[in-house]
């Protein structure tokens, strides 16, 4: 346990899992052991199926991590791993955590994840991994550090005196003569699956004509010595061994299915007592699975025999499984055995429930089926594309559209008008997802979409599942776009209404209402965001998994638009609505959202208590690692860490945010930090500095429309505001580089009564604004503060034609004939 890591590295049979398994058994500690398989090569899968396996020695820590989970995608792994990692450090006491066969893992996002978690993995948290290979992700510097540690096959093989313990164990074998026990370990090299299964054959002849037998490598020895532990057995046992061989999991019913032996579970417990490599997976002994060595051996055996009799196996694995409801399983049977049209007829039935399964899943399965059968079913090869677009396969999804496009110009004149109608549908609305999922190109979305709704007003034909996106306060904010590309409404409002309209007849487009109802609230749209919201949670009464995705932005919206009203009890009733929502769902990570936004009513009252409360219950600190998913938390730390006074910290976790946001294509969360540093900077004393911080995020909002992510913030921002207008007033602020004074006069408006007043001045102001250009009116503050041509060019380095030129055109908005005319018409607009 002083290393971070154990890799335990053999060929097969070696006892690598035994030897992990005694080893942890040995120190008492608890473990969480994941025995893997290639069905596991899903990183959304691995990492869920590590978290529960962690669980059940750790009661609620998949319940902690699971809303995460939805972070997974290749290549970002981080935001899932950044809280997995730290829940294992608020954990008290040590912890072992094994990864048993991890060779079957080939998926390169599980390696660099794997990597990723080592290099932060706690002190008191120990890995042991398994492998018949080197693992891609352990690192030179790991074991030159003294972090890791490696076992090989030398470290594991068996002497004399050990493997003649392991023969006394074995049921029926007495004493073995010294020199044969030395013989037999040269024979096989002390490889511990041959020393078994010798001890096997050996049970059934003599000692000395057995070891004049064995020779060879330790492949030839174990291929001859299952062949020896095989032949051995009865011809109905050898037969029921052959035909389960095939099963991942194995259970009495279904063995019954596929071999039709009735005795199936009777036998199933026999074979695992005697030691036949059959290993139970759960502690009432229902669930067993073969040692890989001996299921590998029977299955290429009778693939050379009878490949005809495997494929029929295969159905039958498959047939049971979906007649019991382990529907995934059956797919995966029915792939193996190569039965694409079963497959596809259950992949059919599975349409209403695909969203249970990740978008890899899909992936590998359509993956598995020739082009060819996905093109004679369309919406299956349309799925696929979906697949890899979600699985971040945007280039490999091109080829693929563009094959697709190119099969529609070449036989499309033999389709029937609704086969081309919903081929165009299903076309354009995958144009739409890579266009606003990787081209930030909504425009482009928008031209597709309604094409798409042109050809199937009836919405997609295609298997959908969710987005690998965590739970999140803002579904709006979720989704990327560029910072300084804009979503003005003539682009925004035709988008969100399509795309409603669109989702509408697949019953999914309670997301999309409740996406476009932040938009609405944050451009202070209230009454319309309001409707949005309350038809949102109406729809999402029908939506299966997952509600909470919907459902918590909507009711933090709706407690929002009533503290905008200066409804404070209706605010608050909104989210005591969600949580008890959330206690009814089970949906324990709202809670951290809801006591959040709760907690920020009373900060705003100078309360700051709840919201240290909230800081520690959920251990968040300053200083801890972030992903692009925790924003929301971590932006409110920042306002915590400014009630507790603590700015300077505040300063410092805000700009790393900031850096984070801007990185990540997340332009409202990139607002919001701005403006709370802007708020950060008043508080230091630094007002210019907040003053023109506030512009900046006050330029990027003006486009959009987006208000309330500085109403929201209260009085201090109405404050910041108006001592920005006066800066521009006495010219301190350079006005073609800000944004117009009417943005901000609407910005101010939010506050009613409670922002200082704005009185003629701003007004008249803000008509100077809309009479000149933004080049006139700087030149205009230089002229006004006495400033001649020359070092009016200067200033603003501009020719002295083009200054010349500019001022006549003010003197003729202004309607005067010279300067002296012009600065005293200034200062009456003024007044």
């Amino acid at each position: 346990m002083q290393h971070k890591a154990t890799f335990i590295t053999a060929p097969a049979g070696y006892g690598k899992s035994t030897l992990a398994g005694a080893w942890v058994q040995q120190t008492g500690l608890p473990v969480g052991w994941l025995s893997l398989d290639a069905g596991d090569n899903d990183i959304s899968r691995f990492w869920h199926y590590a978290a529960s396996a962690i669980d059940r020695v750790c009661q609620g820590f998949v319940q902690r991590v699971t809303p995460h989970l939805e972070s997974l995608t290749p290549g970002s792994y981080e935001p899932f791993l950044v809280p997995f990692l730290n829940e294992l450090n608020g954990m008290q006491g040590q912890l072992a955590f094994v990864l048993d066969d991890y060779h079957v893992i080939r998926d390169p996002n599980i390696h660099a994840s794997l990597a990723f978690l080592l290099d932060y993995l706690p002190a008191h948290v120990h890995l042991y991994v398994t492998s018949r290979e080197e693992v891609p992700f352990g690192k030179a510097r790991q074991f030159s550090r003294g972090w890791a540690v490696q076992l090989d096959a030398d470290d594991l093989r068996f002497d004399a005196q050990e493997a003649a313990e392991l023969l006394r164990l074995q049921e029926g074998m007495g004493d073995c003569p010294q020199g044969q026990l030395e013989l037999l370990v040269r024979r096989t090299e002390g490889w511990a699956t041959g020393l078994k299964l010798a001890a096997l054959s050996m049970g059934k002849t003599k000692p000395e004509p057995f070891m004049q037998d064995l020779s060879g490598d330790s492949s030839r020895i174990g291929q001859y010595l299952l062949e020896e532990v095989f032949e051995s057995l009865e011809p109905s046992a050898q037969a029921f061994l052959t035909k389960c061989s095939i099963l991942q999991r194995l259970c009495g019913p279904l063995c019954q299915a596929v071999s039709g032996d009735a005795d199936s579970r009777t036998k199933l417990e026999q074979f695992a007592r005697a030691g036949l490599f059959l290993i139970p997976l759960d502690a009432h002994k229902e669930w067993f699975r073969f040692h890989q060595l001996f299921a590998d051996f029977l299955q290429r055996r009778w693939l050379e025999r009878e490949p005809g009799e495997v494929r029929e196996a295969y159905k039958a694995a498959a047939s049971w499984c979906a007649e019991h409801g382990f529907k995934e399983d059956a797919v995966d049977y029915y792939l193996a055995g190569r039965h694409f049209s079963e497959a596809i007829g259950l992949l059919e039935q599975m349409k209403a429930i695909m969203v249970k399964r990740e978008f890899s899943t899909l992936r590998h399965w359509l993956s598995l089926i020739p082009v060819a059968i996905l093109w004679e079913h369309r919406y299956l090869y349309f799925s696929y594309i979906l697949s890899l677009l979600w699985d971040n396969e945007p280039l490999l999804a091109e080829s693929y559209l563009q094959s697709a496009e190119e099969r529609f110009r070449a036989s499309s004149g033999a389709w029937t008008q609704e086969e081309r109608h919903r081929f165009l549908g299903n076309l354009y609305y995958l144009r739409n997802s890579k266009a606003t999922q990787y081209d930030i190109d909504v425009v482009k979305g928008l031209e597709y979409i309604r094409l798409s709704l042109r050809y199937s007003p009836e919405g997609p034909d295609l298997l959908l599942a969710p987005p690998h996106m965590p739970l999140s306060p803002s579904i709006f904010r979720s989704y990327n776009g560029k910072r300084g590309k804009h979503l003005p409404r003539e682009v925004a409002d035709p988008f969100f209404r399509s795309m409603i309209e669109f989702l509408t007849p697949t019953g999914v487009h309670d997301t999309a209402l409740v996406c476009y109802g932040e938009l609405l609230y944050e451009r202070n749209e209230l009454e319309e965001a309001e409707e949005h919201f309350k038809l949102g949670l109406q729809e999402n009464v029908h939506s299966r998994h997952q509600p909470e995705k919907v459902y918590l932005p909507a009711y933090l919206y709706l407690s929002r638009i009533s503290r905008a009203r200066g409804d404070r009890q209706g605010a608050e009733q909104w989210l005591e609505a969600a949580g008890k929502k959330a206690a009814d769902n089970r949906a324990a990570g709202v809670l951290l959202f809801v006591e959040a936004e709760m907690a920020g009513l009373r900060l705003e009252l100078g309360d700051a208590s709840a919201a240290i409360k909230w800081k520690n219950k959920y251990a968040l600190g300053a200083h801890d690692p972030v992903s692009i998913f925790q924003l929301f938390p971590y932006s409110f730390l920042v306002r915590v860490l400014m009630g507790e006074e603590r700015y300077e910290e505040a300063w410092a976790l805000s700009d790393r945010l900031l850096a984070m946001a801007v990185k990540g294509h997340r332009p409202m969360d990139a607002l919001e930090l701005q403006v709370l540093q802007a708020l950060l900077g008043h508080k230091l004393g630094k007002t210019e500095m907040a003053v023109l911080t506030l512009e900046q995020a006050l330029k990027y909002a003006e486009p959009d429309e987006y208000i309330r992510v500085f109403a929201d913030r209260g009085k201090p921002v109405a404050e910041l505001l108006m001592a920005y207008i006066r800066m521009r007033r006495k010219g301190h602020v350079r006005e073609n580089e800000g944004p117009s004074l009417h943005f901000v006069q609407r910005v101010l408006s939010c506050f009613g009564e409670t922002a200082p007043g704005t009185g003629k001045s701003a007004d008249g102001f803000d008509r100077l604004e809309r009479l000149l250009t933004k080049r006139e009116l700087a030149i205009f503050r230089c002229m006004m503060e006495g400033m001649d041509n020359q070092a009016i060019a200067d200033a603003l380095t501009i020719g002295m034609g083009t200054l010349k030129t500019h001022v006549n055109h003010i003197y003729g908005k202004l309607q005067v004939k010279n300067r002296i005319e012009a600065i005293r018409r200034g200062k009456e607009m003024l007044e």
